[in-house]
């Protein structure tokens, strides 16, 4: 009894009570067998399963793919979204784009057809103040009018 200390007395008591607690804790967790017959597991997923309304998993399948197929084309020709695939397609695409925003530019510059073609037998009308002029009219002024500014500088 020489290692035997004497109040370590309540400290086993502690000790005990907590392995207690904690071998309680554990034996809670064990699971008891039970006699009840296993649940059968459900039957696998095939193509042949019936989903819903009749009809089977590739019924299924077909139509949903059907459906996405249906709308990615829509999508694609709707929106004209072909990848070009190579670098001369591209560079075509370019400068396509850019001969039509000239042309678009150009084009904004030409007077209405009335003001350039001269009906006969009718009458030069005066130009009125409250008339819409053209870019190409409004460009001609001031260019005429920086000409003006330019003669009078020197």
């Amino acid at each position: 009894m020489a290692g035997r200390r004497r109040d370590a007395g309540p400290l086993w008591a502690l000790g005990g009570a907590a392995l207690g607690f904690c071998l309680a804790g554990v034996a809670g967790q064990l699971v008891e067998p039970s006699t009840a017959p296993p649940k059968p597991k459900p039957p696998p997923l095939t193509k042949e399963t019936v989903v819903f309304w009749d009809m089977r998993l590739w019924h299924v399948v077909g139509i949903f793919s059907l459906f996405v197929l249906c709308i990615i084309i829509t999508l694609c020709c709707v929106f004209n979204c072909r990848v070009p695939r190579t670098r001369k397609e591209i560079e075509a695409r370019y400068l396509q784009r850019k001969a039509a925003k000239m042309y678009t530019d150009k084009l904004e510059t030409v007077p209405p057809l009335n003001e350039l073609t001269e009906i006969p037998g009718e009458e030069k009308k005066k130009k009125k103040k409250d008339s819409v002029d053209t870019v190409a009219i409004k460009v001609e002024e001031d260019e005429k009018k920086e000409a003006k500014k330019k003669k009078g500088e020197k």
